[in-house]
C-alpha cells in the first residue's frame, strides 16, 4: 500500500515539476485557473491536468460534476490528470510533502495544465 502512494506522490511530484519548467522555458504551454484550462481543453491541448481534490470534490454538485467531466474529457483525449489530496493516510512526512503540493497549486487557483502545444491566445485572457 505504501509503495502505491509514493508512487502516486512521485508522478504528483513531476507533474507539479513539469508544471513549473513550462512556465519558465515555454508559459505559452502552460496554463492555470478555469477560464484559462477550459479553453485549453475545447482545443484538447491538455497534455497534463494538476487538480486539487478541494476543486475535484466540491460540494456544490454543478462543480463538482464540471471538474469530474473535465478529467474524464482530458484522459479521453489522451491526456493526464493528477488530483493532490490535502489528506493523506500514510505517514506523517508524506502527509506533510502532500500538503506543501496542494498548497502550491491550491496558490493557482487550483487548476492548471501542461499544454501538448502553444496556445498564447490564453494570455489574452481574463482569469
Amino acid at each position: 500500500m505504501s509503495l502505491i502512494k509514493d508512487t502516486k506522490a512521485a508522478q504528483e511530484v513531476k507533474a507539479l515539476n513539469d508544471f513549473h519548467e513550462m512556465m519558465s522555458n515555454d508559459p505559452t504551454r502552460a496554463c492555470y485557473g478555469p477560464k484559462h484550462v477550459e479553453v485549453a481543453n475545447e482545443q484538447l491541448a491538455i497534455q497534463t491536468l494538476l487538480i486539487t481534490d478541494e476543486l475535484f470534490r466540491n460540494a456544490d454538485i454543478l462543480t463538482r460534476r464540471k471538474y469530474v467531466e473535465l478529467i474524464e474529457s482530458v484522459k479521453n483525449a489522451g491526456g493526464t490528470a493528477h488530483i493532490f489530496s490535502s489528506m493523506h493516510v500514510s505517514g506523517e512526512l508524506l502527509f506533510q510533502f502532500q500538503i506543501f503540493l496542494w498548497t502550491e497549486l491550491a496558490q493557482l487557483s487550483g487548476i492548471a495544465a501542461v499544454l501538448r502545444f502553444p496556445m498564447p491566445e490564453l494570455e489574452d485572457l481574463e482569469m
